[in-house]
């Protein structure tokens, strides 16, 4: 997929003056964005963000369509105040939302309560993932695609599993486990995916983390970036939550009490937090064979050490 570079600030405010007088605001680049450019939009003591996606061929009108959709079913998520499919001067999609009151809780000094802002995000991931969506895989996005249908990649989830599998455990039994670490993992993935693939396709955040829950004073703000949401298991998010829990030492693990909000609105039986444990493990893997090669730091370890835990968990009880 081709990527347009990031347009200067000039260029920015060209085209946000169709939208808003360029008197009105000012603004400066966010460099946190991974798969959009992000600009911090100041007009008064308002606080927008500016998104442009990167790919030229494509668009923010499915993201944008999530957005209405969780809104009206009382999710917090950014409000959309407007967007374009191509937009002229840039050529490419952008759009402007609202800030969502506070900050990340990743960001935040050690929390004490945090327990209910999590069960809060629970409760809100819990109505996300009961939105349906047609096929497995990322959301289509392509500015060819009807805004309003919400398209997997593939056809069923075990193509999506299998995608590559076989590939990230081959590559990962070279320099990351032991061989029979890598016939553990598959046998385990083997002996699950019944669980894994008995849903149909509801969306889900595809990211989800600490880093994508908002809270202000104390109190759940919302949830924001849907750069990488998909159509999957509804309890894949769960898994991508408790894969990456603890990974930032300031913050007590969060699981629990996500999981206890979750709780609230879908109950989880034992076969569900057997298959919540089986996405961890299987993401744990894809993200390993997608950043083995880099330079090993400590995102490589916490994966590293979670998947371990989750297969231990999963020896016992499949």
């Amino acid at each position: 997929m081709i990527k347009k570079e990031a347009p200067s600030v000039d260029l920015v405010i060209q085209a946000l003056s169709d939208h808003m007088h360029p008197r009105d605001f000012q603004i400066e680049r966010v460099l946190s964005g991974a798969s959009t450019y992000v600009y911090r939009v100041q007009s008064g003591a308002d606080t927008y963000y500016f998104r442009i996606l990167p790919e030229q061929h494509m668009s923010f009108a499915v993201e944008v369509h999530v957005h209405l959709l969780l809104r009206k079913q009382q999710v917090q998520v950014p409000e959309v105040l407007f967007f374009e499919n191509d937009n002229e001067s840039l050529g490419m999609s952008l759009m402007l939302v609202k800030q969502i009151l506070g900050s990340p809780i990743e960001d935040c000094l050690p929390l004490v309560g945090n327990e209910d802002i999590l069960y809060k995000a629970g409760q809100q991931l819990a109505v996300l993932n009961q939105i349906q969506v047609d096929g497995f895989g990322w959301i289509k996005r392509g500015k060819e695609s009807c805004g309003n249908i919400l398209q997997g990649e593939h056809l069923s989830l075990q193509e999506y599993i299998y995608a590559f599998f076989e590939e990230d455990l081959f590559l990962l039994s070279k320099d990351v486990f032991h061989r029979d670490v890598a016939i553990q993992i598959k046998t385990s993935i083997t002996n699950g995916i019944a669980l894994m693939v008995r849903h149909p396709s509801c969306l889900n955040h595809g990211d989800f983390d600490n880093s994508h829950i908002f809270s202000h004073n104390g109190n759940f703000t919302g949830l924001i970036d849907f750069g990488e949401m998909q159509g999957n298991s509804p309890f894949y998010d769960l898994g991508h939550f408790k894969l990456h829990d603890g990974q930032h030492r300031q913050l007590s693990a969060g699981y629990p009490s996500l999981a206890k909000g979750y709780n609230e609105v879908r109950s989880l039986t034992n076969d569900d937090q057997i298959e919540i444990d089986l996405w961890a493990l299987w993401i744990g893997v894809r993200r390993l064979g997608m950043v083995h090669k880099r330079t090993w730091g400590g995102y490589h370890n916490h994966l590293l050490k979670a998947v371990t835990l989750q297969l231990n968990r999963l020896h016992k009880i499949l």
